[in-house]
């Protein structure tokens, strides 16, 4: 099979259409195709441009430009070349076009008196051949830096890698792998007697291959992910590998290839990658199955879901890992299927440095082969692990020993490994002198999401002595759910079904001990299920939100906290609470409605927004309808953030304008005019509607490049001899303007 798989690639290498290289300026890229951006999926190739603008972009086949872009917010000036193979090429965030292709442009521009063309061309009107100079490289639109975004696309459109269809790239670097994810996919899934997600760190030998740190347990059904990425030699940059398998003992149990993709697609990178961890901020890793309702996209295999649902036993895992050029990268683990068992901890007896436990299996005769025991503070906060004095073997079971100052006033972890492999499930241990009143402690619940279903957290504030378990009650529905001990002071369910929740209104905490204690939480949270359209409102009753009926592709719960702790609004004016959007790790398949209803004392007041919390920019300007008569502000959101309403009321910031005010320039040397501005919160919006360059009375067809936050304008010949004047407005998405006006000399 892996004979097959490695003859196939290089048979669809070898017959790919070859191209010429697009630029000049070597073959080193920024970024490639599939990797995972906030958006989605990166459709093309970024190629360096040694970090300057203006190199020739050339046809990289003979064909004709079919299609001419300009925007400020996307690619900026952009060239469509139709190639004679079907294909069509994409040349993005270019500077200039060549001289026939910048003069229809500019009469264009000039028709329309806009900067913002998208003009289709006829095969016969511009026809370029392999090698012609079409373009220059530049950093136009949406653009971080000079660089040239390159793209093929088949006949439907559909973006292929590029590095597998015509262009070619030395390549002699495997890529890198860091960690291994196991993820429960139901109620019954285990992962080294735990049922949360688990990451695992990779060891890499002299051989160049990564292990697993050890054996791992797990039983049920069970998806994996892997944080891996490509390197290149000569760059720093990393990039996505283009094909993974996955090897059950040695055989093919699933693939998947970044090959082909479709703007229309943008929204499943979700899907693809690990969301939970990205939402963690765990790193970028992807997932190595496929959910039966994720959406359909063709990088995952489609003969095959990548689940692991093993027999008993140990299994080898083998995973390869390719770049477009097949340098392998391989991955090799041993995964033992078998249920967790449970344990008894008895107290022996002490001395006067040292306490004895005798740790045994509760339900089943295999031998305990090691045990492992972990400290918490009485608050129940992790304190280290600790270390094992003595170990012996019984006929029932393992007796360890250890130090009594490290768990003097501490609760005790016990996990064991059996001789089989199997771990247990955690055992808690504590000095009954050191128990909280179970009836006078505060007692919080959180309920948290992933692939298995729904997560019901109860934690004390205090370690106390009782035992735990649910009551989920309705109307016409009183059940009891049962309580897993993962640490001292947290009891977690197994994951739930968002079913169960239809009809539920209140969960009760039992807390069972010599007297029952009951603690009860009311129940905001909404069912939601794909194809239908729900609307959850906060328990203050200012915050919605509506979903759609294409929002989501399984069954959730969704709900909205209200939230006393968040990131600082440092600019603008606060005027509400903050709203977390759950379960935050819950991808969206397409977007969602939400409204916050605000005070009558701002009623008057029309540069309110709504805004949402982005770790890297901060809180973060959405599109903002504002009803006056009902004090609501609406809006769209794709992802379940925090949101809240700010008011800017602060102009932006003209930093600079080139030619200054009182300038005097030869009529020779002034060519460009170029305005740098900011904006505090809101920003702008990148339309023409934002700006307005004025030259003696004259409205001007600029450019602006959001990123850099640049106005230019490219005089087509010299200015008059005399005096000028430049008025520049420009407009923050809150409304909020400034102008400048500068007098220069032309001599």
């Amino acid at each position: 099979m892996r004979l097959l798989t490695k003859l196939t690639l290089i048979f669809s290498i070898i017959t790919a259409q070859e191209y010429t290289w697009p630029t000049n300026t070597g073959k080193h890229l920024s970024s490639n195709f599939g990797e995972f951006r906030p958006t989605g999926f990166h459709l093309g190739l970024d190629i360096k441009t040694k970090g300057t603008v203006g190199h020739p972009v050339y046809a990289v086949y003979n064909g004709y430009i079919s299609r001419i872009v300009t925007n400020y917010s996307g690619f900026g000036r952009a060239l469509y070349l139709t190639l004679e193979d079907g294909q069509t090429a994409v040349y993005a965030h270019l500077s200039k076009f060549n001289s026939q292709l910048e003069e229809l442009l500019k009469l264009e521009q000039e028709k329309n008196q806009s900067y913002i063309t998208n003009i289709f061309l006829s095969p016969e009107k511009f026809e370029f051949e392999r090698g012609d100079i079409i373009g220059y490289s530049g950093n136009t639109g949406f653009s971080f830096g000079p660089h040239l975004h390159f793209e093929i696309r088949n006949k439907k459109g559909q973006t292929l890698n590029p590095l597998t269809n015509g262009l070619d790239q030395a390549d002699r670097m495997a890529p890198i792998a860091e960690e291994i994810s196991f993820i429960p996919l139901t109620s019954e899934s285990w992962i080294n007697g735990n049922q949360l997600p688990q990451n695992f760190t990779l060891f890499r030998n002299k051989k160049g291959e990564y292990h697993f740190p050890d054996t791992i347990n797990i039983f049920g059904v069970l998806g994996m992910s892997l944080k891996t990425f490509d390197k290149r030699q000569g760059a720093n940059n990393i990039y996505q590998p283009h094909r993974i398998e996955v090897y059950i003992d040695e055989k093919l149990h699933h693939s998947l290839q970044f090959d082909r993709l479709d703007y229309n697609w943008l929204s499943t990178a979700n899907f693809i990658k690990d969301y939970n961890n990205a939402r963690l901020n765990l790193g970028n890793f992807i997932k190595l199955y496929r959910n039966e309702t994720d959406p359909s996209v063709p990088i995952h295999s489609s003969s095959t879901n990548g689940i692991l649902e093993l027999t008993p036993g140990h299994h080898d895992i083998k995973i390869h890992v390719m770049d477009h050029l097949m340098n392998l990268r391989i991955i090799r683990g041993t995964v033992f299927i078998m249920a967790p068992f449970d344990l008894m901890v008895k107290p022996l007896g002490e001395t006067k440095e040292l306490v004895s436990f005798l740790i045994q299996s509760k339900n089943i005769s295999v031998p305990i082969k090691s045990v492992v025991a972990y400290s918490f503070t009485p608050y129940g906060y992790a304190d280290e692990k600790l270390s094992i004095q003595s170990s012996e073997t019984l006929e029932e079971g393992k007796i360890v020993t250890i130090l009594k100052k490290q768990i003097n006033r501490k609760a005790i972890q016990f996990m064991a490994e059996n001789n089989l492999g199997t771990i247990s499930r955690p055992f808690h241990w504590l000095d009954s002198q050191n128990y909280s009143d179970y009836l006078d402690v505060n007692i919080d619940m959180d309920i948290s999401y992933t692939d298995a279903g729904i997560y019901i957290q109860i934690q004390p504030e205090k370690i106390v002595d009782a035992d735990f378990s649910l009551r989920l009650k309705g109307k016409y529905q009183y059940e009891t759910i049962s309580l897993n001990q993962i640490q001292p002071s947290v009891f977690l369910t197994k994951p739930l079904s968002p079913i169960l929740f239809e009809e539920v209104d209140q969960i009760e905490a039992i807390l069972n001990g010599p007297i029952e204690r009951q603690i009860r939480f009311d129940f905001p949270y909404t069912v939601v299920q794909p194809g239908s359209s729900i609307t959850a409102i906060s328990e203050d009753g200012l915050f919605s939100i509506r979903t759609k009926n294409n929002s989501i592709s399984r069954s959730s719960l969704i709900w909205i906290e209200a939230v006393n702790k968040y990131a600082p609004v440092k600019k603008g004016n606060h005027l509400s609470r903050v709203y977390q959007l759950q379960p935050f790790q819950q991808p969206l398949l397409n977007p969602i409605n939400i409204a916050i209803r605000y005070s009558s004392k701002y009623k008057d007041r029309n540069k309110l927004h709504l805004y949402f919390y982005d770790q890297k920019e901060g809180w973060s300007f959405i599109q903002t309808e504002n009803n006056n008569e009902r004090q609501v502000l609406t809006g769209e959101i794709k992802q379940l953030d925090a949101i809240t309403i700010i008011e800017d009321v602060v102009p932006p910031i003209i930093k600079s304008i080139h030619p200054g005010h009182n300038g005097k320039y030869p009529s020779l040397e002034l060519s460009t005019f170029k305005i740098k501005i900011d904006d505090l919160l809101s920003g702008f919006d990148p339309s023409e509607s934002s700006f307005e360059l004025i030259l003696d009375d004259q409205s001007l067809i600029y450019a602006y490049q959001p990123k850099l936050k640049t106005i230019s304008y490219e005089l087509d010949r010299p200015l008059l001899i005399g005096e000028h004047s430049l008025q520049f407005t420009v407009k923050d998405r809150a409304g909020n303007k400034a102008s400048q006006t500068v007098k220069f000399k032309v001599y």
